[in-house]
């Protein structure tokens, strides 16, 4: 009985090396989150990704309702987190709009939306 589970357990650890690890940069946090309703102030919007993002070609851009740049930054080095500082924002919709360049040559792009509500003091 224990070299059977013995032979099982190397086989499921064979099986688990075999298995390709991707290394696109996927977003996997965020603050704002897509959809949400920000009730305070906002002062940094932060994306995270499940690996880090080349320098120099990875950007994130803040845009209104009406698809006007408010705020704009490209990576310094390379990582896995990007910030984007904020201006103050008024009431309304906004949309993050983020593209990243994996290191494995992949580019990644996506959008989040979210909402500015009546801010509390």
């Amino acid at each position: 009985m224990k070299s059977v589970l013995t032979g099982a357990l190397a086989a499921l650890a064979l099986t688990a090396l075999a298995v390709p690890v991707s290394a696109h940069a996927v977003l996997v946090d965020s603050y704002p989150a897509n959809k949400q309703q920000v009730l305070k102030p906002l002062h940094t919007i932060r994306l995270v990704f499940s690996g880090k993002a080349d320098a120099l070609y990875s950007t994130v851009k803040l845009k209104d309702n009406k698809g006007a740049v408010i705020a704009e930054k490209t990576q310094k080095e390379p990582s896995r987190e990007l910030t984007l500082p904020t201006p103050s924002l008024m009431p309304g919709d906004y949309h993050i709009v983020y593209r990243v360049l994996s290191v494995d040559g992949d580019v990644v792009e996506g959008k989040l939306d979210f909402s500015i509500f009546g801010l509390e003091a």
